[in-house]
């Protein structure tokens, strides 16, 4: 049997794209075959593609905690279905964030015709190997499972985007992000195409593009300039313990400063207390050298003057 590839929606026209359907319909009509997808079929990443998961996935983990979105679960490699009739049509996003209830216990896979499985909120895919594939049959497959967002980073188009001079093969424009959404006529669009910032309507941050030692890594951002990243767990922990030290460095300061002046206040008050003790030791030796004077004066039967009666 062979399996006919999906057609394309990146330049279909708007007025001929498909409309939100109650019904799913089939790659090739009454075929389902070529959107199987056994456990054997999803096995398998590189370790870039394993990085920039990891990436994606603990900075939307991140994000989830800082919201606080209670009822909402980030994960990844999860089977998600939503034809009962045919189990083997699913897909797995490399990361989304789904909604789920606090506390519930989360199962294998999810099922979206079972009562209270739903599909992501946002998918975010990382394009492999056969990357043809992937532009071709991601969209739909997600427009079909009925997303409310999908983004998709591209390496290969990241990459040729940060080398200046290097041209795709004619005909095969790949692109670093895309972003498919439904419009307000509930027409499954793409709606970015580019190699730059992302802008993602349901988490509200941006998908960016950052380079490291390892090469291009995407990233979610607060800003279109990837200059405030959201940061993984382990980054935000990191901040936190940054944090918790400078408090701690600015504390042990103010309390060396503290320090610092109830010694010098020690200081002055011994000062003044050495100084009055000088005085009442230069009085008491005034007053000894004047009785000595006084005793010597009565020796020799001279009266000293008393001028206290004037």
């Amino acid at each position: 049997m062979t399996n006919t590839p999906t057609p394309s929606l990146v330049n279909i026209p708007p007025q001929h794209r498909s409309r939100r359907r109650s019904q799913p319909q089939p790659p090739v009509p009454g075929d389902w075959s070529s959107w199987y997808l056994t456990d054997e079929d999803d096995m398998g990443q590189s370790f870039e593609q394993m990085d920039c998961i990891g990436l994606l996935l603990s900075s939307l983990e991140h994000l989830v905690e800082r919201r606080q979105w209670r009822d909402s679960v980030a994960g990844t490699d999860i089977f998600f279905a939503w034809l009962e009739t045919e189990a083997q049509v699913r897909i797995s996003p490399d990361v989304f964030l789904m909604p789920w209830p606090e506390g519930q216990p989360r199962p294998a896979s999810i099922q979206t015709w079972r009562p209270g499985h739903n599909p992501p909120s946002v998918a975010i895919e990382l394009v492999s190997e056969d990357w043809r594939k992937d532009y071709e049959q991601l969209p739909p497959k997600y427009e079909q499972l009925d997303v409310q967002e999908l983004l998709i980073y591209d390496p290969e188009g990241a990459r040729r985007a940060s080398l200046p001079g290097i041209k795709p093969p004619r005909g095969a424009r790949r692109y670093a992000i895309q972003r498919f959404a439904r419009d307000e006529e509930g027409a499954w669009v793409r709606t970015h195409a580019g190699d730059g910032a992302c802008w993602s309507s349901v988490l509200e941050v941006h998908l960016v593009i950052v380079d490291n030692e390892q090469g291009p890594r995407p990233r979610l951002a607060f800003d279109r300039a990837s200059l405030d990243l959201v940061p993984t767990v382990e980054e935000a922990a990191d901040q936190r313990a940054e944090r918790e030290k400078r408090l701690k460095e600015a504390e042990h300061q103010r309390a060396e400063a503290q320090h610092q002046r109830a010694e010098a206040e020690h200081q002055r008050a011994e000062a003044e207390q050495q100084r009055a003790e000088a005085a009442e030791r230069r009085a008491a030796a005034l007053e000894a050298e004047l009785a000595a004077l006084r005793a010597a004066l009565l020796a020799r039967d001279i009266q000293p003057e008393d001028n206290s009666s004037e």
